[in-house]
């Protein structure tokens, strides 16, 4: 395996960087749950959660994170930024044929001819199958799990 870096080179974000890239994970939040709800559920007040999602104000750590309990997905634009991504953690998972069956369609799909982006994906359709995407990530983590847990009975 090659020892050179698999995570892209990221950028040193700026305030105004995250403030930017924390709005959309506020924006979607907020329009699903109202300000209120995702003020209570974040530990912040609605003023703050209205002016982070407006641009105005950058939200403070512990309320960022917490966005994780409105959204799985409010963080995935500020990771990304930093070339990582935010996966929770998963007990079990569905199997992971059926799981690397539902994704390969759905690219599958994404890429035909007579689709929106023909063989390019759009972002939109990137977008709609990230459930697929992460039942098959959630599959290779638990089983990969699997397979360390095997691993150490072996040594046993």
């Amino acid at each position: 395996m090659s020892d050179k870096h698999v995570r892209p080179n990221s950028k040193r974000l700026t305030d105004a960087d995250a403030r930017h890239l924390l709005a959309d994970g506020l924006l979607r939040a907020c329009h699903r749950d109202g300000p209120s709800r995702v003020a209570l559920e974040t530990g912040c007040d609605e003023k703050t959660i209205r002016r982070a999602r407006d641009e105005e104000t950058t939200l403070k750590l512990g309320c960022a994170w917490n966005l994780l309990d409105v959204d799985v997905h409010a963080l995935d634009a500020i990771a990304a930024a930093k070339g990582v991504m935010i996966v929770p953690l998963m007990d079990a998972a569905d199997d992971i044929i059926a799981s690397a069956g539902a994704a390969i369609h759905r690219i599958g799909q994404n890429r035909a001819a007579g689709s929106d982006g023909g063989s390019s994906e759009t972002d939109r359709e990137l977008i709609d199958s990230e459930a697929e995407n992460d039942a098959l990530l959630a599959a290779c983590l638990e089983r990969r799990s699997r397979i360390s847990q095997a691993k150490l009975r072996r040594a046993a």
